[in-house]
């Protein structure tokens, strides 16, 4: 099944911070509820992540995945390059500046070789997406967790 999905967002902070909370790979499974694990093999010479092996749920079951990162100032791109369950496909975070912080665009296509019916497969993937955005605005405004510190 082939899905596309875009979905247009605002996050209350600066993109630089929303670009600081994409690059936490590592911390995806905070704001994911598909993400279980992530581990960074490789950096750029800018230390992004480059190559990142992902345990994603898929259907309540794990699937293993590598994908490759591109990065540039305003943008988080990424592709599966090897997926347990043959998913394949990629996507991007565009992140542009507003007037009250910023304006984010998630874009994906994904191929998935599930043979769910079209209109059940897609409300599924779109409902996901949604509730992943929902929660990375609010971890991107609190990105990076300020220091509390107790009175001694």
């Amino acid at each position: 099944m082939r899905t596309k999905t875009d979905i247009r967002f605002d996050v209350r902070t600066d993109p630089s911070q929303v670009m600081d909370a994409l690059m936490a790979v590592e911390m995806f499974s905070e704001w994911s509820p598909d993400f279980e694990d992530a581990r960074v093999a490789t950096r750029d010479d800018e230390g992004r992540p480059r190559r990142v092996f992902l345990t994603v749920s898929v259907g309540n079951s794990p699937d293993l995945q590598v994908w490759e990162f591109t990065w540039s100032d305003n943008r988080m791109s990424w592709e599966v390059s090897d997926s347990t369950r043959g998913i394949r496909g990629g996507g991007f975070f565009e992140v542009t500046g507003d007037t009250d912080g910023s304006r984010v665009l998630l874009h994906v296509e994904q191929y998935t070789p599930t043979p769910l019916p079209g209109f059940l497969g897609k409300r599924s993937v779109r409902k996901s997406y949604e509730t992943l955005v929902e929660n990375f605005a609010g971890y991107a405004e609190q990105f990076p967790e300020p220091e509390t510190y107790g009175v001694v």
